[in-house]
């Protein structure tokens, strides 16, 4: 697989993940967040595990545990979305999440001993000012917890991507592609016996949000994003993460009539343009034309 080819994967599949924040909000009116995440990564799981039956039959033992530990990781990044978008914006929420694209090339820096680009330190300073206007409340700058909950599940889906390019290195991608789905069901289910006391959902509204969810952000979304990354690199892969709030703050505003501030829309811009910055340097768009 080529490399284009390979982030094309990553850029379908975040762009389908990022319409889970409208969905998740509509199941979580009466399922709790680790409920939700249980019923629809197992059923995620079991779709493709149908689908690649004969593939996965090849699995080793390592392949299993670097699938559980991908896994969560994964889960305790959902676990702090969907906790911090019980009380928070979809729009919002989809914004502070994608700071982990500024995240990722430092974390990737410390894993492997080398020292972040200056482009990466640039965009991770308009990030944090973009960041900034879009929690100024009152005047002053605070987070809510909300917020806080949701920025702790980008330093988490952060270290989940450096995890994922690790063990995709010299495993079969598929393999954890469909295994890692298991295991964040898995783990959300420990955690909705626990902490939440398991239901099952009752109406047919929160049913169909997570057979989409099911389906479409985990059968394919979460899927597809291992085998993309085992041909780029995590800071790519990180980059492509700005595609995900596009989906997510066009469905906030159709479906559930949220709406940015000026300040709000400000730190968005900033947000987009720290992401997009490197790659437009990189391609020579600020460059003096002859």
């Amino acid at each position: 697989m080529t490399q284009g080819k390979a982030e094309a994967l990553i850029a379908l599949g975040l762009t389908l993940r990022g319409t889970s924040l409208l969905f998740s909000k509509l199941a979580m009116r009466t399922v709790g967040p680790f409920t939700l995440c249980g019923i629809r990564f197992l059923i995620s799981f079991a779709v493709v595990a149908l689908i690649f039956h004969k593939q996965i039959k090849s699995a080793t033992k390592k392949e299993i545990l670097h699938s559980a530990a991908v896994g969560f990781f994964y889960f305790v990044c959902m676990a702090f979305e969907l906790l911090g978008l019980q009380t928070t914006p979809s729009s919002t929420t989809a914004f502070i999440e994608n700071t982990s694209v500024v995240i990722v090339p430092i974390l990737a820096a410390i894993v492997y001993r080398r020292l972040p680009k200056r482009m990466d330190i640039i965009s991770a300073l308009i990030a944090m000012v973009g960041i900034s206007f879009m929690t100024l409340k009152g005047g002053h700058l605070g987070f809510t917890t909300g917020e806080l909950l949701v920025f702790g599940g980008a330093v988490s889906y952060a270290v989940t991507v450096i995890t994922m390019d690790v063990v995709t290195a010299n495993d079969n991608p598929l393999i954890i592609g469909v295994f890692h789905l298991f295991f964040i069901g898995f783990f959300s289910m420990i955690a909705s016996i626990f902490v939440e006391g398991f239901t099952m959902p009752s109406s047919p509204s929160e049913w169909g949000a997570i057979l989409y969810l099911a389906l479409v952000c985990g059968a394919i979304g979460f899927t597809i994003q291992p085998i993309g990354q085992k041909y780029t690199t995590p800071e790519r892969t990180g980059l492509y993460t700005a595609t995900n709030p596009i989906a997510a703050v066009i469905l906030g505003v159709l479906f559930l009539g949220e709406r940015f501030t000026a300040m709000g829309i400000v730190g968005c811009l900033l947000i987009l343009f720290s992401i997009f910055l490197p790659s437009a340097v990189q391609n020579g768009l600020f460059r003096k034309k002859n």
